[in-house]
């Protein structure tokens, strides 16, 4: 597992404290959690998984063809 620092409003923190007391676990899992249960992060998650692993600077072929897309029919 990676750390990694982001920046929250005191609204958000203080929703994800609240979660992670009621569910007897900290911050950072429950971002874990509801992050894995995004429909945009599960799909990213299934494209990396069956792709060879290709190091830490490499992205997935598919995954920038995916967001050049995306960003086209957005912007």
């Amino acid at each position: 597992m990676r750390k990694i620092s982001i920046s929250l409003t005191d609204e958000l923190d203080d929703a994800l404290e609240s979660i992670a007391i009621a569910q007897g676990t900290n911050k950072s899992r429950v971002i874990d959690n509801y992050l894995r249960e995004h429909k945009v992060v599960q799909h990213y998650l299934e494209i990396i998984r069956s792709e060879p692993k290709t190091g830490v600077f490499a992205m997935s072929r598919k995954i920038v063809d995916d967001l050049k897309e995306r960003t086209t029919i957005s912007g």
